[in-house]
């Protein structure tokens, strides 16, 4: 398995190219997002304790989205 193989995703609606294999702890890390947010890929919400585990595939569209308060 070739670690350069690179692959499309959609980040908030935008084609992007990231490596093959990330993980969504990874694509954070390597996106540099931080503060409050939630990971959603292909309209279901990631949990941020699955974050280690969901790795990212080709195809996926991924939208970072901050959470909204209100009452």
């Amino acid at each position: 398995m070739t670690s350069n193989l690179m692959l499309q995703v959609q980040l908030n609606g935008e084609p992007l190219d990231i490596n093959h294999e990330q993980t969504v702890s990874e694509f954070v890390a390597k996106q540099g997002f931080s503060g409050r947010f939630v990971i959603v890929i292909n309209d279901e919400m990631v949990a941020k304790s699955r974050w280690q585990d969901v790795v990212i595939q080709a195809g996926d569209r991924i939208d970072i989205v901050s959470p909204i308060s209100g009452g």
